[in-house]
C-alpha cells in the first residue's frame, strides 16, 4: 500500500506536491520512505537559516526551530522530523486521521505542528479544542508546507482542485529553493514583492498560465489561497477564490489577439495608478478583481466612455459573458443584433448623435426604455423590414429581470454601438483618433 495519496486537506496536500516535486515523482502514490528521509535532512539545513527561520515564525509557532529556548536546534529538529518518519504506516482503509482518515492517530497535533489548529475563532476546527488529531504522515507532510508558501505581508499557501496546477506551482517554487541551496543564499519562502492577496492570486493564475504549456482553457482548474498567520499573538486566516470559470477565462484571454485590451481593463480596476509603474500600483485594491473573485460583473469596465470607445472586441466580451456570468446565447445575440441595427440607424439617421448620447445619459430604467422607444420610431420612419426587436426579444433576453437588469443591457448595447461606430465617430469629429496605445501593464 502506498504512503500518501491526494486528501483534500489544503495543509497536508501542499506538502505532499512539495514531497512528491522535491523527489521528482510522477504522482503521491509513488513516494516512498527513503524520500522523506531525504526532503528531512533538506528541511534541517533550509529551515535552520535566518530568512527561513522568520518565515517559520508565522507557521509554526514555539516549535524546535522557533523556540528560542531550544538549544541544540538542528539535533532536536533531526530527531522530531525521524521519530514522524518511523511512525508512518501505509494508508489503509479507514482511520481517525481528520485529513487522510486513512491511518489511526498517536498523538494529537497541536498549532506547534499544524497551523491554525484549536485557536479561538478557527476556521478548520471544531470545539476549538487545543490541538487536532493528525497522524504522523500528515503531520511531516505539514512540515514540508511553508516550502510551497508564498510571501504576500502575510504568507499564502495555495490550494487547487487542479493535479496540474499543484504541479506546477510546486515546480516553481522547489525550483527556487534549490537556486537558494546553490548559492547558499537562503532568502526565505516565493517572494515576488506582492502584499494584495488578491492581486497576488491572479498574478500566480497568469504566471501558471503563461508559463506552462497546457490546454487550460480544458482544465476546470480552481485556485484557492490562504492568506494566513499563525503568531501566537493573534492568528488571522482570509481566504480568497479563483472559480474555475474566472481561470478559463484568463488562460482563453493569453493568446487572445485582443491580450493588450484585456490589460487595459485591468488598469481601469486600478484606482490612483495614473503615472506610477507596475511595482507602485501592483498592490493597491484592483476593483476588476474583486468583481471577478465576487462572481460581480465588469462589463462597465469594457467602456470607455468618456472616448466612446469599446476595449475590446464583441469575440473576447462574448466569452466573457459566456464563461464567466454565464449569459444565455440566446440574449448575447439579441443584443449584439439590437446594436448593430441601431448602428445602422444611428449612421444613416440625421439625428444620430443625439440618440447615442440619449442611450449614454440613461440613468435609470424608464429612461433606458423611453430611448428604445424612439429608436423603434425611428426604425418604422425609415420603413424597415422588421421592427427593431420584439416582444419576446423585450421580456426574455433584453430585460429578463425586469428592472433589475437594465444596466447591464445598456452596457452592452453601448459596448456594440462603440465597436461598430469608431469610424463613423471620428469622421463625425465627435472623437479623436486614438494615436498611442496604452503601455502594457506588466502582469508579472
Amino acid at each position: 500500500m502506498p504512503l500518501f495519496s491526494w486528501t483534500g486537506n489544503p495543509w497536508v496536500d501542499t506538502g505532499i506536491a512539495a514531497i512528491q516535486e522535491w523527489n521528482k515523482k510522477d504522482k503521491p502514490e509513488d513516494i516512498i520512505i527513503e524520500n522523506l528521509r531525504k526532503v528531512s535532512e533538506a528541511l534541517i539545513n533550509i529551515y535552520l537559516s535566518d530568512a527561513w527561520k522568520k518565515n517559520l515564525f508565522s507557521v509554526f509557532p514555539n516549535n524546535v526551530v522557533t523556540n528560542p529556548a531550544v538549544k541544540d536546534k538542528k539535533q532536536r529538529l533531526t530527531e522530531y522530523y525521524k521519530a514522524l518518519i518511523n511512525g508512518i504506516s501505509p494508508i489503509g482503509d479507514t482511520g481517525n486521521c481528520i485529513a487522510c482518515g486513512r491511518r489511526s492517530v498517536v498523538s494529537g497535533k497541536n498549532r506547534m505542528h499544524i497551523p491554525l489548529t484549536g485557536y479561538e475563532g478557527s476556521h478548520f476546527f471544531s470545539f476549538k479544542t487545543e490541538g487536532a488529531d493528525y497522524c504522523d504522515a500528515c503531520a511531516f507532510a505539514v512540515q514540508c508546507t511553508p516550502l510551497l508558501c508564498y510571501a504576500c505581508g502575510k504568507l499564502v499557501l495555495l490550494h487547487s482542485n487542479s493535479q496540474k496546477v499543484m504541479r506546477y506551482w510546486s515546480r516553481q517554487c522547489i525550483t527556487g529553493i534549490h537556486k537558494q541551496i546553490a548559492t547558499r543564499n537562503f532568502t526565505g519562502c516565493i517572494n515576488e514583492k506582492y502584499t494584495n492577496p488578491t492581486n497576488a492570486l491572479f498574478h500566480i493564475a497568469q504566471d501558471l498560465i503563461l508559463t506552462y504549456d497546457e490546454r487550460w482553457t480544458e482544465e476546470n482548474a480552481s485556485l484557492r489561497i490562504y492568506h494566513f498567520t499563525n503568531y501566537n499573538q493573534g492568528p488571522e486566516l482570509d481566504i480568497y477564490d479563483l472559480p474555475s470559470s474566472v481561470f478559463r477565462f484568463l488562460a482563453y484571454i493569453r493568446p487572445h489577439p485582443r491580450y493588450r485590451d484585456w490589460l487595459k481593463v485591468i488598469r481601469k480596476g486600478y484606482r490612483h495608478a495614473e503615472g506610477k509603474t507596475d511595482e507602485e500600483y501592483r498592490n493597491y485594491k484592483n476593483s476588476v478583481y474583486m468583481a471577478l473573485l465576487n462572481g460581480q460583473p465588469i462589463i462597465g469596465y469594457f467602456l470607455d466612455n468618456t472616448n466612446k470607445t469599446a476595449i475590446g472586441d464583441w469575440s473576447l466580451l462574448k466569452y466573457y459573458l459566456k464563461e464567466v456570468l454565464g449569459m444565455d446565447e440566446s440574449r448575447i445575440e439579441t443584443i449584439r443584433k439590437l446594436g448593430d441595427d441601431v448602428s445602422g440607424l444611428i449612421r444613416t439617421s440625421g439625428n444620430g448623435n443625439k440618440r447615442l448620447g440619449q442611450i449614454e445619459r440613461a440613468t435609470n430604467y424608464a429612461s433606458f426604455r423611453n430611448v428604445l422607444l424612439r429608436l423603434m420610431k425611428d426604425r418604422i420612419t425609415v420603413k424597415a423590414d422588421k421592427p427593431l426587436f420584439t416582444f419576446d426579444d423585450y421580456a426574455k433576453h433584453l430585460f429578463p429581470e425586469g428592472a433589475l437588469g437594465w444596466k447591464e443591457t445598456q452596457d452592452l448595447l453601448l459596448f456594440r454601438l462603440y465597436e461598430n461606430l469608431h469610424s463613423w465617430l471620428v469622421e463625425e469629429g465627435i472623437v479623436v483618433e486614438e494615436l498611442e496605445e496604452l503601455d502594457e501593464v506588466a502582469i508579472k
